[in-house]
C-alpha cells in the first residue's frame, strides 16, 4: 500500500513539472494588486501621459499604443540610442553598423548574448521578421508606413548579421527611429520576438494580440498593471550582466499617475515620487521649500531643461479658409508668443518661429555661432535673416492680420468674428491633450487671445489616445502639437511634410497630419535625403530652399514656443541624476532612453561605463567566492573583481544576494579540514594490531553471547549466583587471551 502511494506521488510531481515547463514565459500571470515593494529598493516614476485606458495592451505593433508607462523604457530595448547631451551614438542590442553600395545598404552586426525575457536568443531572425511584417502589412502596423517608404527588403546574413536594402541612398537611415530601431527622441519602431508573433498570419490577427504580459529584452518584468499604476521587478537573468557586467540598481520600479501636478508635487514632497515629468516653475519652487532633496536640471531660474520638441498650432489643409497660406500667415500675426511665454510658462522658455529645437548641432543652420545666446540675440546667418524679414513668422502684429483678411474680402461681423466672402465664419475647434498641464496652460492663453482678434476658437480637451486618433486621421481643425525629430541636422524635421505621407481624411497618416501637398517642396526634400549630413554646405543650401517654401506656405500651421521641461528629481533615496553641472545624459523619464539613465551605458570607442543611478544608502556584506567570477559593477556604481575561487570581498548586499543566488559566492567561509597529526614511529603496525584485536573481540563477543544463552538454559539446574560466577570466569579467560595475543605481537 505504501509503495502504491509513493508511486502515485512521484507521478503527480512529474506531471506538474512537465506542465509548468511547457507554459510559455509570456503566459505568466501578472498580479492585479501585489504587495508594495520596499521603498528603499524602489524607484517611483511619474507617468507622462496620464491614465492608461487599457493597461493590458502591450503590443508595440499597435498604432497609438501607450508606451510611457514603462513599456518602452523597461521592457523593450533598441539597437542603439542617441545621447542628446553628448551627441554620442550608443550601440546597444547591436555592436556596430556600416553603409555599403553608396548608402543603399545598411549592414547591422547584432550583439551576441542578448536574450528575450523568456530565455530565447535575440537574433537576426527577430529583426528580419519585424521588417518583413511591416513591409507586408504597411500601413496597418505602427511605423510600417515609414518603413515601407524607405526599405526595399531586409536579408539575413547569419544569426547576428543582417542587411537592410534601401529604395534610395539614405545616409541618415541609422538615425531614423520611425524606420530603424534607434531611440533618437522619445522612442521609435520596436523589434518583436519572432517566436511569439510568427503564429499570426494577418495584420488583423497581430493587432488583436495584446501581448500581455510582454516579453522583451529589457532588465525588468511586469508584475502588476492597472490604469494608474505599473510595477516592474528587476530580472536576475537579464543579458546585460553577462555581456556588460552591470545590473540596474533599483530592484523595483513603479510608474504611477497621481493626477494633477499639485498632487504629484505633494507626493514628491513626502518622498513618494522620485521623478516628475514636468511641473510649472511656481509649483517647483513650493515643492523645493517642502523637500530640500529635490533638484531640477538647472540650479537657478528658469530651472528647466530645453526639450527638443517645439510646440505649435497644427492647422488642417483640408478646410476652407485655413488652406490659404495668407490666412495661416494672418493667424500667426495674431499670436503673441511673448505673452504665452510670460503667462503659460512663467518665463521658463522662449518664443519660436521654426520647427527646429534651440539645441545642439542643429543651431549651426540658423547661426554661424551655434549657440542659443546668438540665436536669442538675432545673430542669424544672412540667408535665414532675409527669410525672417520677408515672411515675419516671429512677429505679433494684429493690424497686419486684419489687413490680410480685408484684402481677401473678409469682414468682421457684429458678433466680433471674421467672415469670409461666402459667409463662412473663421472658427476653429482646438484639440488639447488632457494629461499635460503645459499644453492646457498654452490653450488657456491662446484661446481668449484669438477670440479677442475675431477668430471663434473653442478648446476641446481630450485624452491623449483620442488626440492621436483625431490627429492621424486628419479629422481636426487645429491641434496643440509638438515636433520631435533630431538635433543633428534639419532634414528629419522638414521631411515631416513630404507629400508621400499624404493620406485622405479618415485614413491614418504617420506624418504630415495636416495633409499638405507640394511637388516643389518634395523635390528639395528628396535631394536632401540622399545628401550626407557631413556635406554641410549642400545640406545648408537645400535647407534654405525648403525653409522659404515652409515659411511661405506654413504647412504646419503656426509655431508658438520652444519646449521646456522642469523635471524634478528627489535625491532622498536615489542619486546620480544628470543636471547642467553633470550633463552625462538627458533627463527624460518618458523617453525610451530612460533605461540608460537608470543603468548607464558603455562609452562609444572606449567601452568605459558612464552614469547610472544608485541608492543614497548602500548596505555591504562579506562574501566568499566559490567559483571564478567575472568583473561586475555593483549597485553602488563601483566595479568589483574579477574574483578567483576562494577570494573574499566586501560588496553591496544587493549584489551579494544576486551572486549567492547564482552560485558564484557564499556567505559562509569555506570549510577548513582538521589538522593532520604528527607521524608516530610504529603507528601503522599498532593500528594493524588494533584492527586485528577489534576483529578478535568481535568474534569473542559472539562466543560470549552463545555461552550466555547456554548458561540461561542451565539456570534451572544452577542458582543465579553460580551462573554469574561462570560468566565472570569466562570473561576473565577471554581478557587473558586478548592480552596474550597483544604481548606476543609486540615481542
Amino acid at each position: 500500500m505504501r509503495s502504491l502511494r509513493a508511486l502515485l506521488l512521484v507521478l503527480i510531481l512529474l506531471v506538474t513539472t512537465v506542465t509548468i515547463a511547457v507554459v510559455p514565459a509570456y503566459m505568466t500571470e501578472v498580479k492585479a494588486s501585489p504587495e508594495v515593494p520596499p521603498r528603499e529598493q524602489t524607484l517611483i516614476v511619474d507617468i507622462d501621459g496620464g491614465r492608461v485606458a487599457d493597461p493590458t495592451l502591450w503590443n508595440p505593433l499597435v498604432i497609438g499604443l501607450r508606451r510611457d508607462q514603462g513599456l518602452h523604457q523597461l521592457i523593450f530595448e533598441q539597437l542603439a540610442y542617441i545621447n542628446l547631451e553628448t551627441g554620442e551614438y550608443i550601440p546597444w542590442l547591436m555592436e556596430r553598423f556600416e553603409y555599403r553600395e553608396g548608402y543603399r545598404v545598411l549592414r547591422v552586426y547584432l550583439r551576441k548574448g542578448v536574450t528575450w525575457s523568456d530565455g530565447k536568443p535575440f537574433t537576426a531572425d527577430d529583426v528580419v521578421f519585424t521588417y518583413e511584417i511591416m513591409l507586408k502589412f504597411a500601413p496597418k502596423l505602427a511605423y510600417s508606413e515609414t518603413v515601407a517608404t524607405y526599405v526595399k527588403e531586409v536579408r539575413k546574413i547569419d544569426d547576428y548579421t543582417l542587411e537592410i536594402v534601401l529604395k534610395e541612398p539614405c545616409p541618415r537611415f541609422h538615425m531614423m527611429q520611425e524606420a530603424f530601431p534607434v531611440c533618437r527622441l522619445w522612442g521609435g519602431m520596436i523589434i518583436v520576438p519572432k517566436h511569439i508573433f510568427e503564429k499570426f498570419k494577418t495584420a488583423e490577427e497581430m493587432l488583436k494580440f495584446k501581448f500581455y504580459p510582454p516579453v522583451g529584452t529589457g532588465p525588468y518584468k511586469l508584475v502588476s498593471a492597472s490604469e494608474t499604476r505599473f510595477i516592474y521587478e528587476r530580472r536576475d537573468d537579464w543579458w546585460g550582466w553577462k555581456v556588460f557586467g552591470v545590473r540596474p540598481a533599483p530592484k523595483y520600479i513603479i510608474y504611477v499617475w497621481y493626477g494633477p501636478e499639485e498632487l504629484r508635487a505633494m507626493r514628491m514632497a513626502a518622498h513618494e515620487l522620485d521623478s516628475i515629468c514636468d511641473i510649472a516653475p511656481g509649483t517647483f519652487l513650493k515643492l523645493r521649500e517642502r523637500n530640500p532633496y529635490v533638484k531640477a536640471w538647472r540650479t537657478g531660474p528658469p530651472w528647466a531643461w530645453i526639450d527638443p520638441c517645439p510646440r505649435y498650432l497644427k492647422l488642417t489643409w483640408k478646410k476652407y479658409p485655413w488652406n490659404i497660406p495668407e490666412v495661416r500667415r494672418a493667424l500667426s500675426y495674431l499670436i503673441d508668443r511673448e505673452e504665452i511665454v510670460r503667462v503659460a510658462y512663467e518665463n521658463s522658455t522662449y518664443p519660436t518661429w521654426i520647427c527646429l529645437p534651440y539645441y545642439g548641432p542643429i543651431l549651426k543652420y540658423l547661426c554661424e555661432e551655434p549657440t542659443i545666446e546668438a540665436l536669442l540675440e538675432g545673430r542669424y546667418r544672412p540667408e535665414v535673416k532675409k527669410l525672417l524679414e520677408k515672411y515675419e513668422p516671429h512677429v505679433y502684429n494684429p493690424e497686419k492680420a486684419y489687413k490680410i483678411f480685408e484684402e481677401l474680402g473678409f469682414k468682421r461681423g457684429p458678433d466680433g468674428f471674421w467672415y469670409t466672402p461666402n459667409g463662412t465664419k473663421l472658427e476653429l475647434t482646438l484639440i488639447v491633450p488632457a494629461p499635460w498641464i503645459e499644453k492646457r496652460r498654452i490653450a488657456a492663453v491662446l484661446v481668449p487671445m484669438l477670440r479677442k482678434h475675431g477668430i471663434d476658437v473653442v478648446a476641446k480637451i481630450v485624452e491623449e489616445a483620442v488626440r492621436v486618433e483625431i490627429m492621424m486621421t486628419g479629422t481636426f481643425d487645429a491641434v496643440l502639437d509638438w515636433r520631435c525629430e533630431t538635433v543633428v541636422d534639419p532634414y528629419c524635421n522638414m521631411e515631416f511634410w513630404h507629400s508621400r505621407y499624404y493620406r485622405p481624411i479618415g485614413e491614418f497618416a504617420a506624418k504630415n497630419h495636416e495633409r499638405y501637398k507640394n511637388p516643389e517642396y518634395d523635390k528639395i526634400i528628396d535631394e536632401w535625403s540622399m545628401t550626407s549630413p557631413e556635406d554641410f554646405e549642400k545640406c545648408y543650401r537645400l535647407f534654405i530652399k525648403a525653409l522659404e517654401i515652409w515659411l511661405r506656405d506654413r504647412p504646419h500651421g503656426v509655431m508658438i514656443t520652444q519646449a521646456r521641461k522642469i523635471v524634478p528629481f528627489d535625491t532622498y533615496y536615489w542619486i546620480g541624476w544628470p543636471d547642467e553641472t553633470n550633463p552625462w545624459i538627458h533627463p527624460c523619464n518618458w523617453w525610451q532612453s530612460f533605461l540608460l539613465l537608470i543603468v548607464g551605458y558603455p562609452k562609444p570607442g572606449t567601452g568605459e561605463w558612464v552614469g547610472g543611478i544608485r541608492p543614497r544608502h548602500v548596505d555591504y556584506t562579506t562574501v566568499y567566492f566559490v567559483k571564478d567570477t567575472p568583473k561586475f559593477r555593483g549597485i553602488d556604481l563601483r566595479w568589483y573583481g574579477p574574483f578567483k575561487e576562494g577570494d573574499t570581498a566586501r560588496i553591496p548586499t544587493d549584489d551579494a544576494e544576486f551572486l549567492v543566488k547564482l552560485g558564484y559566492a557564499s556567505y559562509k567561509p569555506p570549510a577548513v579540514a582538521p589538522p593532520t597529526p604528527p607521524a608516530v614511529p610504529g603507528l601503522e603496525a599498532l593500528a594493524s594490531d588494533v584492527a586485528t584485536i577489534k576483529e578478535s573481540v568481535a568474534g569473542l563477543a559472539e562466543d560470549v553471547k552463545a555461552v550466555k544463552e547456554s548458561v540461561a538454559a542451565l539456570s534451572g539446574q544452577l542458582g543465579a549466583l553460580t551462573a554469574a560466577v561462570v560468566i565472570e570466569a569466562i570473561v576473565i579467560i577471554i581478557l587473558a587471551v586478548v592480552l596474550f595475543v597483544v604481548a606476543r605481537r609486540r615481542s
